[in-house]
């Protein structure tokens, strides 16, 4: 096993999970590990989209496409994992796991994806990006592909190898490199930043230059690696993390990895982003239990803007050791012992997430087997990996495995005269971090401005309780507990305001929405000019004869606008004879009365217009005509 040298190896493992079933795997599909904002899915052969869940099957022919700031998480059965990353276009043209062998096609059609892939075993293997006119294949490696704004390929690698094609051109890269289209083929560059989704758009916004050559172009992008390269040495002496270390072969399609960094980092593996605070952080990756061989994690770093590797989790999936066949021997024979469990009734989870189950059983026995249960997790045979006549086996427990609804957790002797059944009563604590992991989601969903409404959608609530709060403009206005997920509407505050939405979980977990909505209802708002319309005016010759220098103020109101709030109103218009003279918008607007000064002429009609633009969408028109002899 290996890890960075930025990391300080400990010395600790969390056993885990999900039984080893005893038969090959049934074809499998992908699964959804993580939804945020707008994703939808299209269903092969059907015309409607409809919005992607966490949890959900992906399968062959499906389509997914994210919206802005939206992204979607897919875990293979391999422990592979793509992130379709926002505004993309995905279709998974093959996508078929058994036997521990992975085939995937997935055009990107636009947009990107990062990918994070096991190494692939076996001649039925296979693993592509189709990206516009080119195609990439996949051993093992990670990184982003997609197409430009342009709809030209791009790819990044931060490690391993990638092979991509345009048909007429094949281009070999490697970790630390990234191409981008040259004509029919690439150019590839080494960079820093490769592999960096942050850094690969900007690289794709400068490719959208046509004024600029290539070359140009890469001078431009080295230049900025080169900056990227100095930010990233110092970012990463200022992670101050450490994981737990892991053993170098696990008999479990699970593995839990643990750490802890300085607070406001972000650690990501396999996609799945996780912010560090003053509490160790926790990372679940599975794959089907038919995918045996080596697996590898690679952790990402995030501080600020900056991406860097931390290092690569690895270990060996595994078939569990079959029992030693015993051999007869000239030998003491093994005292009886009783079957039972030692561990105290009722266990508490909390501060480690796991409950260890422990226990003494009679190794005389004949064809002996020991399992330990919780939920729908059943451990292997103990007996053989047992020493002596004592067994123990930590089992963890949280929202992300599912099980931390259990009440019990049992242990089942089988032997030949009959199973022998010990149970323990569990005490789950949700409000510890370890075991309550999952953060609650809060989803914009829409808005209406004249009736003054917002709806959001509040998630990942399944057996916890939430607190959802409301502020506006910094000042809480209301609470309400949920202990399900909901789509919900409230009534938003007369004007502009900022509202911010925040669930919290027993453990401390916090979602958080944070927009500036205007609440502006359609009423009947009227422009009123003193005076009247029409004024005649006499007024003798100025001294030197002029026939300007007549000045008159035009007085008008607007009247019943919601709460007399000037922010109701958008815009003021004043015209003179069809030349705009005054323009108010927005913040100038401070009040409901106007007096605007106007120079008259003489033996001439001057025609003052009045245009006023509402926040609702009304338009309020009034006009007043001046003649002065």
């Amino acid at each position: 096993m290996y890890f960075s040298s930025k990391f300080k190896i400990l010395a600790i493992f969390t056993a885990l999970l999900l039984a080893m079933p005893a038969i090959a795997a049934k074809p499998t599909n992908g699964k959804v590990r993580s939804v945020l904002g707008d994703v939808a899915r299209q269903k092969a052969n059907k015309t409607n989209w409809v919005a992607l869940r966490v949890g959900a099957t992906v399968e062959q022919a499906d389509k997914i496409r994210t919206e802005i700031e939206s992204q979607a998480i897919i875990n293979l059965p391999d422990g592979s994992s793509i992130s379709i990353e926002e505004n993309t276009l995905v279709v998974f043209e093959e996508l078929i796991a058994k036997d521990g062998n992975q085939k995937l096609t997935a055009d990107v059609q636009h947009g990107k994806v990062r990918f994070d892939v096991q190494k692939q075993k076996g001649k039925e293997s296979s693993f592509q990006f189709r990206t516009g006119t080119a195609t990439a294949a996949v051993r093992g490696t990670s990184g982003v592909i997609g197409q430009t704004s342009r709809g030209k390929p791009i790819a990044a690698l931060r490690e391993g190898k990638l092979e991509i094609s345009t048909g007429k051109n094949t281009v070999n890269i490697n970790g630390g490199e990234t191409a981008v289209p040259d004509g029919e083929s690439f150019a590839v560059l080494q960079l820093a930043s490769s592999g960096d989704l942050d850094f690969l758009n900007k690289i794709d916004s400068l490719l959208s230059d046509t004024t600029k050559s290539l070359d140009d172009l890469k001078k431009t992008i080295l230049a900025l690696d080169s900056v990227y390269a100095a930010n990233l040495k110092h970012a990463a002496d200022t992670l101050g993390c450490a994981f737990e270390s892991i053993p170098d072969t696990v008999t479990t399609p699970f593995l839990t990895i643990q750490g802890s960094c300085k607070p406001g980092i972000f650690v990501e593996v396999g996609a799945e982003r996780i912010e560090t605070t003053d509490e160790p952080f926790q990372f679940t990756p599975t794959w089907d239990a038919s995918a045996f061989g080596a697996k590898k994690f690679p952790v990402s770093c995030f501080v600020g803007k900056i991406s860097l590797p931390c290092g690569y989790i690895t270990t060996t999936y595994a078939k569990p050791a079959k029992p030693v066949k015993k051999i007869e021997k000239q030998e003491p024979k093994a005292e009886k012992v009783e079957f039972k469990l030692t561990t105290a009734s009722p266990a508490k989870v909390c501060k480690t997430g796991a409950v260890t189950m422990e226990g003494t059983f009679d190794t005389t026995a004949t064809n002996a087997t020991l399992f330990v249960k919780l939920g729908n997790y059943t451990s292997p045979n103990l007996v053989p990996l047992s020493q002596g006549s004592k067994f123990s086996h930590t089992i963890a427990v949280s929202d992300r495995i599912g099980n931390w609804e259990e009440k019990k957790a049992y242990a089942e002797f089988h032997t030949a005269e009959g199973v022998q059944t010990e149970s323990i009563d569990l005490e789950i604590d949700k409000s510890c971090a370890k075991v309550n992991q999952i953060t609650p989601i809060v989803n914009f969903q829409r808005y209406d401005s004249t009736r003054c409404e917002v709806s959001i959608s509040v998630s990942n609530i399944k057996g916890d309780v939430v607190l959802l709060s409301t502020s506006v403009d910094g000042a809480l206005t209301r609470e309400t507990s949920l202990d399900k997920d909901i789509f919900t509407t409230f009534k938003l505050k007369a004007g502009s305001h900022k509202y911010t939405f925040k669930a919290e979980d027993r453990a401390g977990n916090k979602g958080e929405l944070v927009k500036t909505l205007g609440c502006f209802p359609k009423v009947n708002t009227t422009l009123a000019v003193q005076g009247g319309n029409y004024e005649f005016i006499r007024a003798p010759l100025s001294p030197n004869g002029s026939k300007t220098g007549i000045t008159r103020n035009v007085k008008f109101k607007i009247s019943n606008v919601p709460q007399q709030d000037p922010t109701q109103i958008k815009r003021i218009t004043i015209k003179q004879n069809g030349k705009n003279v005054v323009q108010l918008q927005n913040k100038q607007i401070t009040d409901l009365n106007f007096d605007i000064p106007v120079e008259l002429v003489r033996d001439k009609k001057t025609i003052i217009k009045i245009e006023v633009v509402m926040k609702n969408g009304r338009i309020l028109n009034a006009s007043k005509t001046y003649e002065v002899r």
